[in-house]
């Protein structure tokens, strides 16, 4: 009995440092000598020669699965040996939620911060001529995919999305980039559907009449910044093409990712005369059809 707990307290048990919720990688080929070793310098097991020895009793040395491993909690040297003999991996799907208006940028980060495997700087290089065209949706992914499984799903997905429509693209004399642009500023500029529709007929009104955009939406995407912190000077920058305020037409291209709703807006205005609109401090919009209606409900809702 004595025997045994010292067995158990000085080989089998668990190390007191035992990494829970971190992830252990075994190499395709790794030696079962150097496996041992990794384990041991990774604290799931004691003793790197009774993990080599169980598993050599038990058999399995020609059954060892190469892969990334998840402990969840503390377990003893057997189950150590048991769980990758078995390829008991023990990777669960996380839930990774990518809201509509995401910026490249922006999924980068949330990726990063949930992937272990997922390299950031890669995937923002791969995915930033993309930007507009990966789908916000809440995915669930192992949490060892790489970046190009994530922009593979994600730009599936879009297309997916898109395919719903496809007739009125068809039938819009828009450009899908022009669509998907327009989209974009949509989804930045309003998050209720009912607006989405009366701000995509705004701006559509402004480009049929030649009217520059004068959205703050491209300057978030330029500057990182809001509304109400954009400078004169960045307002009458000629240099920057996603300034809407000095630049007739959309901007070059999207500046987020665009869900359904946006989609459905960008291609089916809601008619109206109202040519300028505005959002107070708590979200509400106002819209009106001439400029001095629009200063006038400036200043009583916003300055």
């Amino acid at each position: 009995t004595l025997v045994f707990a010292i067995i158990y307290f000085e080989i089998i048990r668990p190390p007191s440092d035992f990494p829970t919720h971190q992830y252990i990688t075994i190499e395709e080929g790794e030696s079962l000598d150097s496996l041992s070793r990794t384990l041991e310098e990774k604290n799931i097991v004691r003793s790197a020669w009774w993990l080599k020895s169980i598993i050599l009793l038990r058999g399995g040395q020609h059954y060892v699965q190469a892969g990334d491993y998840l402990f969840a909690h503390p377990v003893g040297s057997f189950s150590v040996a048991r769980i990758i003999t078995t390829g008991a991996y023990g990777l669960v799907p996380l839930r990774i939620t990518i809201p509509e208006g995401t910026t490249v940028a922006e999924m980068t980060e949330i990726f990063e911060d949930k992937l272990f495997k997922f390299n950031g700087d890669n995937f923002f290089k791969m995915a930033s001529p993309y930007e507009g065209y990966l789908y916000p949706d809440t995915y669930h992914l192992l949490p060892n995919v790489t970046e190009d499984e994530v922009f593979r799903v994600m730009r599936d997905t879009f297309e997916q999305n898109i395919a719903e429509f496809e007739q009125d693209i068809e039938n819009s004399q828009d450009t899908l980039n022009e669509i998907i642009t327009l989209a974009s500023i949509i989804e930045k500029e309003a998050w209720k559907h009912k607006d989405q529709l009366l701000i995509s007929g705004v701006l559509h009104n402004r480009l049929d009449l030649g009217m520059k955009l004068q959205v703050d939406a491209t300057f978030t995407y330029t500057h990182n910044k809001g509304t109400y912190q954009i400078t004169l000077t960045e307002l009458a920058d000629e240099d920057n093409p996603y300034n809407t305020y000095v630049h007739k037409g959309l901007p070059p291209g999207p500046i987020a990712a665009v869900g359904h709703s946006a989609i459905n807006a960008a291609l089916n205005p809601k008619p109206s005369n109202y040519l300028f609109y505005l959002a107070d401090r708590s979200g509400n919009t106002y819209y009106s059809a001439t400029y001095a209606e629009h200063l006038s409900k400036k200043r009583r809702y916003v300055d």
